[in-house]
């Protein structure tokens, strides 16, 4: 109940300020009368705003920038929590999407552990990717994709999978220069799945040039 009538509370105190702009004239009228009568007119008519938008509120209708109906020119409480929630999966989308790009140019670590012949935490760093970046965001960041892109990503996160798999046996072969060619190859398709990120991610939260 008390989680119901903060609802209410919220709506009215959002509708407010579009129904006192309609009974603006009545108030201003009110205003110009002098002493007593004016103090009353006034309360009368804020009175009269706060039940229209109490009532308003009740119907479950609020103002909102972003419409869903233009024809109605507000949304619903339910249309406005769609909104926001799909806000908030579109900015974690991006972090996703950034974090990948940022690991696609720490492939270099895979290049220092061969030239170092390093082999030990070579492979140990292959499988981690394995768990890390193509689990934990490459498919993680594919099922959030619809249509051509959803089947792009699918399709390179087995080609990462098997560049990967290819580190891994290099380095427990002390095969050091082919290791260098599979690391780029590797960085090539992270930055090509990088590159199926929703334009409306960009829009929504990328910075342009300064």
């Amino acid at each position: 109940a008390s989680s119901r009538f903060g609802e209410m509370a919220v709506r009215v105190l959002l509708l407010l300020p579009a129904v006192t702009a309609a009974f603006l004239p009545g108030i201003e009228s009110s205003a110009r009368v002098i002493g007593g009568t004016t103090r009353r007119a006034l309360f009368a008519d804020c009175g009269r705003a706060i039940a229209v938008a109490a009532i308003a509120a009740g119907a479950g209708a609020m103002p909102a920038p972003a419409v869903a109906d233009k024809s109605r020119g507000y949304m619903t409480m339910e249309e406005y929590n769609k909104l926001k929630a799909q806000q908030l999966n579109d900015e974690k989308l991006y972090g996703k999407f950034e974090a990948l790009r940022s690991r696609a140019y720490q492939t270099s670590e895979f290049d220092k552990l061969a030239d170092s012949s390093d082999f030990g935490k070579l492979s140990e760093l292959s499988r981690g990717w394995e768990n890390t970046v193509r689990k934990e965001l490459m498919e993680a960041i594919a099922k959030e994709l619809d249509g051509e892109s959803k089947s792009k990503a699918a399709e390179i996160n087995k080609i990462v999978l098997a560049d990967l798999k290819s580190i891994d046996k290099l380095a427990k072969a002390g095969a050091k220069d082919d290791v260098l060619a599979a690391s780029s190859a590797l960085r090539q398709h992270v930055l090509d799945f990088v590159a199926l990120e929703p334009s409306r991610l960009q829009d929504k939260f990328g910075v342009g040039d300064l």
